[in-house]
C-alpha cells in the first residue's frame, strides 16, 4: 500500500489544499498472501477509485486516523481519495470558495493527471460520514454520470430542513458554519442545488440513470431519526437503496466496520480496470 500526502494549489479554492491518496501496491498483498495481483503497466491501465469525504471539525486525514480504511483497501485493491473540505458543508462558499466544485470536479481532473485513476462512471464511488455522507449524496444525485455508487454513513442528510439537529455541545459552532454559507436567514440555501431531497425527487422525475445508494446509521445517533425519514423518502420515490442500521453512535466505533461492508457493496473488480 502507498500513502500519497500531496498539496495541491486549487483555483476554485485559491489556496493550497491537502489531499491523501491511498494506492494499493501488488506486492503489499502478493507478498504475504502468495497472491498474484496484477499491476498498471500500458497507459490504459487504471484504478477503481473511491472518493471517500470527513465530516464536520474534520479533515483529510481523519479515515486513516481512526479507521483501517488503508489496510481495507489494499485488500480489496482500489484507490482512495480523501481530501480536506473544512466545514464546507461540501458547498461553494457564496463569497469565498468553490467546494463543491472543488470536490466534484476539479479534484477528479487534476488527480487523474497524476495517477492512474479511471475516468469511467462504473469504476468511481463516493462515500462519507456525517457531513460528508450529505456531501456524497449531493456529489452522486447531482452528477449521476460521474459515479456508479454512492455511500452515507450516519449521513446529515437533512441539512436545511427544520428539524435539521445536532449534539447540544456543538450546535452553536454548526449553526455558525451554516449560516456563513448559506446565510443567517438562508437566503443562500438553493433547493434544487442543496437539499438531497429536493434533488432525488427532481432527477427520478426527470427518469435519470441514478447511482446505486448505499446508507447506514448507528440506532443511537443523533441522526438516526434524520436518516430514518431520509430511507423512507427514497424508497417511496423507488430508488435503488441499500439501508443497514446496528448499535452505535456518531463515531468511528460504528463507522470503521461499516465502511468494510460499503467496501464489500461496491462493484469492485479487485484488480487493474482499463
Amino acid at each position: 500500500m502507498a500513502l500519497f500526502q500531496c498539496k495541491l494549489f486549487s483555483k476554485e479554492l485559491f489556496r493550497n489544499i491537502n489531499v491523501n491518496v491511498v494506492l494499493p501496491i501488488p506486492e503489499s498483498s502478493d507478498f504475504f498472501l502468495q497472491t498474484k495481483t496484477p499491476r498498471p503497466e500500458k497507459p490504459e491501465d487504471k484504478y477503481q477509485v473511491l472518493w471517500l469525504l470527513h465530516g464536520f471539525i474534520a479533515d483529510e486525514s481523519d479515515w486513516q486516523r481512526f479507521s483501517g480504511i488503508e489496510r481495507y483497501a489494499q485488500s480489496k485493491f482500489v484507490a482512495v481519495v480523501m481530501p480536506d473540505a473544512y466545514n464546507s458543508m461540501y458547498a461553494n462558499d457564496p463569497f469565498a470558495a468553490g467546494y463543491y466544485d472543488f470536490y466534484t470536479k476539479e479534484l477528479p481532473e487534476m488527480l487523474r493527471y497524476i495517477f492512474p485513476l479511471s475516468a469511467k462512471r462504473e469504476h468511481n464511488f463516493i462515500a462519507g460520514l456525517s457531513m460528508g455522507g450529505y456531501g456524497a449524496f449531493k456529489a452522486a444525485l447531482r452528477n449521476p454520470q460521474n459515479y456508479c455508487a454512492a455511500a452515507s454513513l450516519s449521513g446529515g442528510l437533512n441539512l436545511g430542513h427544520k428539524d435539521s439537529i445536532s449534539p447540544s455541545g456543538i450546535e452553536p459552532y454548526i449553526n455558525r458554519w451554516t449560516q456563513s454559507i448559506f446565510g443567517k436567514d438562508m437566503e443562500f440555501w438553493c433547493p434544487d442545488e442543496d437539499d438531497l431531497d429536493v434533488i432525488l425527487k427532481n432527477q427520478v422525475d426527470a427518469g435519470v440513470n441514478l447511482p446505486r445508494l448505499y446508507q447506514c446509521c448507528g440506532t443511537e445517533d443523533f441522526l438516526y431519526g434524520a436518516n430514518i425519514k431520509f430511507r423512507d423518502y427514497a424508497l417511496s420515490l423507488g430508488v435503488d437503496l441499500t439501508y443497514e442500521e446496528g448499535p452505535g453512535v456518531h463515531n468511528f466505533d460504528f463507522w470503521d466496520p461499516y465502511i468494510r461492508r460499503i467496501l464489500d457493496w461496491l462493484p469492485l473488480t479487485g484488480g487493474i480496470v482499463d
